[in-house]
């Protein structure tokens, strides 16, 4: 699910969840279609394979989906397997 430009209003994708992070910007559109500003937004760069599709920026949430443990903030990692189906959870 994304964001359209209407219900962004500078708010974070990532207020739907649980998050021991602060905010310091207005939010703006990431390439995985959601709204985050600055801190709650990681950059992938890859791991020196060619051609890897993972590569690029993300809301913290869907780094989180996309590289389960990985997260920096523990809480946002805790709310986002919470929310996953229960077949779908990663161990920690």
């Amino acid at each position: 699910m994304t964001d359209t430009p209407a219900q962004h209003n500078s708010v974070c994708y990532i207020e739907q969840f649980a998050h021991a992070l602060p905010h310091r910007d207005d939010a703006s559109l990431r390439p995985c279609g959601h709204w985050a500003c600055d801190p709650h937004t990681i950059t992938y760069y890859g791991t020196g394979e060619e051609d890897d599709q993972r590569e690029g920026d993300y809301c913290m949430v869907c780094y989180e989906l996309t590289f389960p443990g990985r997260c920096p903030d523990k809480v946002l990692r805790a709310a986002v397997a919470a929310s996953r189906p229960t077949g779908e959870r990663q161990p920690e």
